[in-house]
């Protein structure tokens, strides 16, 4: 088990050309990553930054990436293009609020226009896709062999998150961008090249899981092997349950224990603070169950 105490992190601002890394300064921040194509979000506070360093982070679309973690296990967080910038003033402090998208400028701007024969692939489709995004790389691309038998040599054409949108709809997987990565995965399925993250009490869980309806909340001490689209496996004897009128039904399950798919984790740190938690919202999947 990776050791998780003597918390560590690093922001680091870059315009493509110059680059400011900030490590001592106090920074808090909440970042939201899900398996859903909309952008993953950063909310990064920076406290009493430099007028150098200010002066990046009020650049809208400058690239910010935050590695966090402990002691000789820092890992990358978020990585993104800025969004807005606020200023605030807290005591003696101020206070620089940064909102960051993961892949934002390509998610907003791209524009792709083709027309495929019917012998293509969706892969053959998403690849195409994916070179229309200037500032995102391509991924792990899963369950995308199958030909494109609905499109029958239809035009495809629009903002390319769009089009992305409808073959995610019409072929039954996920696409998303993830720290920097173009990514899909069928939606019964976890990505395959990573084993399942292990949560108990020895890996850092916080209280009891919580039984939802579709599956489990748990938190934990903050772990950015969590990620969207990954299996997790909970260890836990005891459960809290979020399922109105639970005297009246039958649960699958009372502890929690199990496999369960990634679909969205929230982080949540503060260097200065007690804040360092992941929070995990898993879905019962039966291919993730079955590894």
């Amino acid at each position: 088990m990776s050791r998780q105490y003597k918390r560590d992190y690093s922001l680091a601002i870059s315009d493509g050309v110059n680059a400011r890394v900030i490590d001592k300064l106090r920074v808090s921040f909440q970042i939201t990553k899900s398996l859903m194509s909309f952008p993953n979000l950063a909310q990064i506070d920076v406290y009493n930054p430099s007028q150098d360093t200010l002066s990046m982070l009020e650049t809208k679309f400058n690239t910010i990436q935050l590695n966090a973690g402990y002691e000789g296990n820092v890992r990358l967080l978020f990585t993104g293009q800025i969004r807005n910038v606020f200023q605030r003033k807290q005591g003696p402090d101020r206070i620089v609020t940064v909102f960051a998208g993961d892949g934002e400028q390509d998610w907003q701007n791209s524009i792709f226009n083709k027309t495929f024969s019917e012998n293509v692939t969706i892969k053959r489709i998403v690849q195409e896709i994916a070179q229309s995004f200037e500032n995102t790389i391509t991924g792990a691309l899963q369950g995308l062999d199958s030909p494109a038998d609905k499109l029958r040599g239809q035009s495809l054409s629009g903002s390319s998150k769009d089009v992305l949108d409808k073959l995610a709809r019409d072929y039954g997987f996920a696409w998303s961008i993830q720290d920097g990565q173009l990514v899909t995965v069928p939606n019964e399925d976890v990505l395959d090249d990573r084993d399942a993250v292990l949560i108990n009490q020895a890996t850092g869980m916080i209280g009891s899981p919580t039984i939802t309806e579709l599956g489990v909340n748990v938190t934990t001490l903050l772990n950015p092997e969590l990620l969207p689209n990954r299996a997790f496996k909970v260890e836990a004897t005891a459960a809290d349950v979020a399922i109105g009128g639970v005297q009246f039904r039958t649960l699958p399950r009372t502890s929690g224990t199990g496999f369960y798919k990634t679909y969205q984790v929230i982080f949540n740190g503060d260097t200065h603070a007690n804040n360092w938690f992941s929070t995990v919202e898993g879905r019962i999947v039966n291919n993730a169950i079955q590894q």
